[in-house]
């Protein structure tokens, strides 16, 4: 195909880019909260700094503004103590029981998708708000073979509190997109939730998988009516 001046029209050429949100679109579950809750109830004093501290950490949760902080905190008191080797090692046992087989928390829909997307000789992003550790890591249980993960950073050390850093999540997943060169509109994306609506209308076809009824109805108000909803929900 050429474009209206006889130049070759460059999105021929162009490889075709899929992305697929992680949590609750390709593995049930927020695998970060699920990995940071435990290491924590694993350990006895980690359970009860959590909750010694429970009304501190709790309502800047809750915030958007202060949430940042309070994932920090708990992403210290989760791992303080652990050399890197140690943390990584502990995020691959973790992952093995989340998302490995018999974890039951992989959709066998959502996998042959991403298969499908790979076959079909599409780049495929997995990009989410979760640790690049653990992501990985759960990528690579759920079977995830030939995807790029594009997680949010995490500058940790053994005792300090891990550097302030943006989490992949929202608009912030345009940028990580962006920083690898990839152009945008995506051809397709994929995701659970209303929170993802930057990536959603940054695709030619948005896809919407499980979503809430609130998340739905907020969806469709801003892409319309048409928008392709997905049940992959575990039988």
């Amino acid at each position: 195909m050429t474009t209206t001046d006889g130049a070759p029209d460059d999105d021929c050429f162009r490889q075709r880019v899929v992305v697929f949100d992680l949590d609750d679109t390709l593995v049930a579950g927020d695998s970060f909260a699920r990995f940071l809750k435990a290491r924590i109830s694993g350990n006895l004093l980690r359970a009860a700094a959590t909750v010694l501290t429970a009304p501190a950490w709790i309502p800047a949760w809750a915030l958007r503004r202060t949430r940042v902080a309070a994932e920090r905190y708990l992403i210290w008191l989760a791992s303080v103590g652990l050399d890197d080797p140690t943390y990584e090692a502990e995020a691959r046992t973790f992952a093995a029981e989340h998302a490995g087989p018999a974890g039951g928390r992989t959709s066998a829909p959502a996998l042959a998708c991403v298969q499908d997307h790979l076959d079909g000789g599409d780049r495929v992003l997995v990009v989410t708000a979760c640790a690049a550790p653990v992501a990985q890591a759960v990528c690579e249980e759920a079977g995830l073979v030939g995807v790029e993960v594009v997680a949010s950073t995490m500058v940790r050390s053994r005792w300090r509190f891990p550097r302030r850093v943006e989490p992949v999540r929202g608009i912030a997943k345009l940028r990580a997109l962006e920083a690898l060169g990839v152009q945008l509109p995506v051809e397709h994306a994929y995701s659970d939730s209303h929170s993802d609506l930057p990536l959603l209308m940054a695709a030619r076809t948005p896809h919407v998988v499980n979503p809430a009824a609130r998340d739905l109805r907020r969806l469709r108000e801003a892409l319309g009516q048409g928008l392709d909803v997905l049940d992959w929900h575990q039988d």
